[in-house]
């Protein structure tokens, strides 16, 4: 979460003052993060092991 240069000071600093809005914006940067990973993370998974395959529902 903190890996963001200036991110994790930012985000205290906001739950400090409450600005709910800059808390919030930062939570959705950060879920929106690991959303992007996982799915990138799945293709790349799907490519690197051939056995795994899509299935249709």
């Amino acid at each position: 979460v903190f890996y963001l240069p200036g991110l994790g000071r930012l985000i205290f600093q906001s739950i400090a003052n409450r600005d709910l809005i800059v808390v919030r914006n930062c939570v959705m940067l950060l879920a929106a993060v690991v959303v992007i990973v996982n799915f990138v993370v799945d293709v790349l998974y799907a490519f690197i092991d051939p056995r795994i395959k899509v299935h249709n529902l």
